[in-house]
């Protein structure tokens, strides 16, 4: 009986054990697969867990936590960088005949989806392979102009920048211990260059003056609750109650009418920019937020975020950084409406990627050297079939701002500070100060049609008018054709006419006698 008991105790004990191996090994199993997947044909790999340990290499490239030795070389590596908001894992496998990089694997990571939703696509860890690793990677915004250049995930900056530090870790403490190779010493962290302002204040600009408001000063202010619902341009709708003073009674405290202003600029740290204009100023309230259902803004949120309860996620900027309040803002004085295709058909196109997509663009800043005046205190323009409407200083839209014309939700804006959710998306127009460029076959969506010899006709006053264009009856109108041909209108004649789109080329219809073909914009004169 006795030696029953021992027998069951000593059972117990070894399936204790084994399950504790067991699971203290499934543990690791995972990142030894991924390593194994790398060098299929290997026939010993060792983990290597003290790599740290050597002096050099913690002093020098301290987020190398632990190494893969490979048939007796190590050449595969684990290193955490700190992100937006807490550590990336990353795995990275290089082939010692060739020197380059087999590629990279993100381990674990505790960014929010929405900065670093992206990181673990295919189509951005494409981009880690096949690079020779005698130079350090490089992160570059839009296109690869080296070997070693690294495109950054769009709107994603400190999360891509943290992935690059980890792999430059892992190339450096490879060339240390295969080639004898010094290189320079690699940062676990992100410099804090790339962080535009601090996370525990913002600045309020004005003609006059400046002042900036920490965390602990907003929390002073009279706070308004309010539930809320944030609408973002994909239609996703996230319920909320949030909890901050309105930017008008910020102000009063410095002796400031948010009335006596024609809008607000604001920007997020992360380089979003949207103009708010005097309408939506006085339509409802902004809430500078700084708790959002009962709890305060997390980390990457921070200071405070911007809430227009009436207005849809584009205005609702995130971890603000810069409020400028605009005194002049140039009116529009729509004179000319542009045909896109035309306008645009001698520029070059940029094959923009975006999110894994790669497709035809037009940059903004090519377009308004068309024009012939670009009053810089006016502002860009753009439009979109759910009624979104979006302003951009012009500064802001001259350089790495495209119009994607081509996959998904095109015509879409575009730039590298831009993650999905805060584009115009099916975009009708865009507009300066003086003219308007329309999509026709979006344009068609939002003014009144009728059918002309079995084709859809865009009544001409509408699009006219939606454009931003404005008239009386002392006005003329000239429409022009591509090969500089020429009709001239009456205030009349736009209320019978009609634009048909046919492929690329717009036609002009009085009633149904086309007058105009292949137009390439209207005149107001």
């Amino acid at each position: 009986m006795k030696n029953r008991k021992f027998y069951i105790i000593f059972l117990i004990v070894i399936v204790a054990l084994v399950a504790v191996l067991f699971t203290s090994r499934s543990s690791i199993s995972e990142e030894e697969k991924l390593v194994e997947s790398y060098y299929p044909n290997a026939k010993d790999i060792e983990l290597i867990k003290d790599i740290a340990d050597d002096m050099y290499i913690s002093l020098n490239f301290p987020a190398v936590k632990r190494a893969y030795e490979i048939d007796g070389k190590i050449k595969a590596f684990v290193s955490s960088c700190v992100g937006y908001v807490g550590p990336i894992d990353v795995l990275v496998a290089i082939d010692d005949a060739s020197d380059e990089l087999l590629g990279i694997e993100i381990l674990k990571h505790e960014e929010t989806p929405r900065y670093a939703e992206y990181i673990e696509e295919d189509w951005f860890l494409e981009r880690f392979k096949n690079i020779i690793v005698d130079k350090y990677l490089n992160l570059v915004v839009l296109e690869k102009e080296k070997p070693e250049d690294i495109i950054q995930v769009t709107g994603a900056t400190i999360s891509s920048q943290a992935i690059v530090n980890a792999v430059n870790a892992a190339i450096g403490a490879y060339n240390y211990i295969n080639n004898g190779v010094e290189m320079a010493s690699v940062p676990d962290v992100v410099p804090q260059e790339l962080w535009s302002q601090d996370t525990n204040s913002f600045a309020i600009n004005w003609d006059e003056g400046s002042i900036r408001i920490d965390i602990e000063k907003i929390k002073e202010y009279e706070p308004v609750e309010m539930d809320v619902v944030l609408i973002n341009t994909t239609g996703t709708e996230t319920e909320m109650r949030v909890k901050g003073p309105t930017l008008r009674d910020v102000l009063e405290t410095q002796g400031l009418d948010l009335s006596d202003f024609e809008g607000i600029g604001a920007t997020g740290r992360d380089g979003y920019y949207t103009l708010i204009d005097k309408e939506k100023l006085m339509t409802g309230d902004v809430i500078l937020a700084w708790e959002v259902d009962g709890k305060p803004l997390k980390e990457e949120e921070k200071p405070v975020r911007l809430v227009l309860p009436k207005e849809l996620g584009p205005y609702w900027v995130k971890m603000v950084s810069n409020i400028d309040l605009y005194s002049v803002i140039s009116p529009k004085d729509i004179d000319k409406v542009h045909m896109f295709d035309p306008l645009t058909e001698d520029i070059e196109p940029y094959y923009y990627e975006y999110y894994g997509s790669k497709d035809k663009s037009i940059e903004v800043g090519q377009i308004l050297r068309k024009f012939d005046v670009v009053d810089e205190k006016g502002f860009f323009t753009m439009a979109a079939v759910d009624g979104l409407i979006k302003n951009e200083t012009i500064s802001l839209v001259r350089q790495r701002y495209y119009i994607k014309v081509e996959g998904d939700n095109a015509p879409m804006n575009i730039s590298p500070n831009f993650k999905l959710g805060m584009n115009v998306k099916h975009m009708t127009h865009f507009s300066t100060t003086k003219d308007a460029v329309i999509f026709p076959h979006m344009m068609k969506e939002v003014v009144r049609t009728k059918e002309i010899h079995g084709k859809e006709g865009m009544l001409l006053e509408d699009v006219l008018l939606t454009a931003g264009m404005r008239w009386d009856d002392g006005n003329t109108f000239a429409a022009l054709s591509v090969d500089e041909r020429e009709v001239k209108l009456s205030p009349d004649d736009i209320l019978k006419c009609y634009l048909v789109q046919e492929g690329s080329k717009v036609d002009l219809y009085r009633e149904d006698e086309k007058i105009l073909d292949d137009m390439l914009r209207i005149e107001r004169r």
